[in-house]
């Protein structure tokens, strides 16, 4: 499939990690362009975190926290809300359909899925489905063994 969203994203960190900063500032928006994409530097992202496609389309702005094993579909957007301070968290194993919306301080909880075109504006439980715009919760998968 060749270079990811995600590929040039994790070499703008080890740039920044080698003390080169503006080398980092030119991948990164390779990346950005080659993906059309945005996923910041100052993001933290589990080494497991998956995008779809490639990450064709997806905007994760600087702050935003993904958890391991969690999966991001393409033209989803992770960022923060219009005159609202904060970013969103993302929990282990969640999964995020094709052009959902999650916006300003919120929380997935860990095995959370959020639908398709999902507009997220408030905290999502653990193991929550949610769907719609703004998005609902349409039902709670409890948690398997620990």
């Amino acid at each position: 499939m060749g270079p990811t969203a995600l590929s040039f994203y994790w070499a703008a960190k080890r740039l920044q990690a080698l003390k080169a900063p503006r080398l980092a500032v030119v991948v990164a928006a390779v990346g950005n362009r080659l993906s059309n994409s945005h996923v910041d530097t100052k993001a933290a992202l589990h080494p497991s975190v998956e995008l779809g496609y490639g990450g064709i389309g997806v905007i994760i702005a600087p702050g935003v926290e993904i958890g391991e094993n969690s999966f991001v579909s393409q033209n989803v957007s992770l960022e923060g809300a219009p005159g609202v301070d904060g970013v969103p968290r993302v929990g282990r194993d969640v999964f995020i359909g094709v052009g959902a919306k999650v916006q300003g301080p919120v929380t997935i909880g860990d095995g959370a899925k959020i639908g398709a075109n999902a507009v997220v504006i408030e905290d999502v439980a653990p193991g929550a489905v949610v769907a719609g715009v703004p998005a609902r919760e349409l039902k709670r998968v409890p948690p398997t063994g620990t």
